[in-house]
């Protein structure tokens, strides 16, 4: 990561005398320089990297552009991990407004914006928008994809969780036992993503503790 983010560094600095610090391309080269960053714990760093990557690209494409929407979910996504979960929802929220615009409010393209947006709004302690969100994301996803596809297992096992935290018992075990069921066939018995699916499910399962 280091030697990554050191090669980046030069690239960076060859593309600001090159284009100008204002240049699309220098914004693409502080987003992977900010995963660089990323990858070596700076949080902090990556941060700084994606606001300024963020003001050139709503400079360069306006400021409802989908790319300034990715650098958006990109730096909340940073927000969050370092605990500013409400500055994380506010800019996913403008993130998601974005993608509804450019591809309408049922794309399958704007379920990852709703899943991220979940998050926020579950670490701010609201389940119940959690909750909408993800019903959203899971009807997006089954229209899309069809019903037993891995994309609307992954939406299931979070969508599971959420009811488990609202208290719903009965509806968490049916959305965790169909997304296993979903994994199961999509990956075969033995496979990692369905042992990922068994740890969330297994205190449903008869017998266990």
């Amino acid at each position: 990561a280091e030697q990554e983010r050191d090669l980046l560094e030069r690239a960076l600095a060859i593309q600001e005398r090159e284009h100008g610090p204002d240049h699309c391309d220098v914004a693409t080269t502080l987003a992977n320089l900010g995963n660089a960053y990323d990858r070596l714990g700076d949080l902090a760093r990556q941060r700084e990297l994606l606001e300024r990557a963020l003001k050139i690209n709503e400079r360069e494409y306006g400021a409802d552009h989908h790319a300034v929407a990715t650098t958006l979910v990109n730096l909340g996504s940073v927000h969050g991990r370092l605990g500013d979960h409400t500055r994380q929802r506010d800019i996913l929220e403008r993130a998601h407004r974005i993608m509804e615009r450019e591809f309408g409010p049922n794309s399958h393209k704007v379920t990852a914006s709703l899943v991220n947006l979940s998050l926020a709004y579950g670490a701010l302690g609201d389940m119940h928008r959690q909750r909408d969100l993800l019903e959203r994301a899971l009807r997006i996803n089954e229209q899309e994809y069809g019903p037993d596809h891995r994309a609307v297992a992954n939406t299931l096992l979070n969508l599971g969780n959420v009811y488990g935290c609202l208290g719903d018992a009965e509806r968490k075990r049916d959305l965790l036992l169909r997304a296993l069921r979903i994994k199961q066939r999509e990956y075969g018995p033995d496979h990692h993503e369905v042992a990922k699916a068994l740890r969330k499910s297994f205190i449903w399962f008869p017998g266990a503790a």
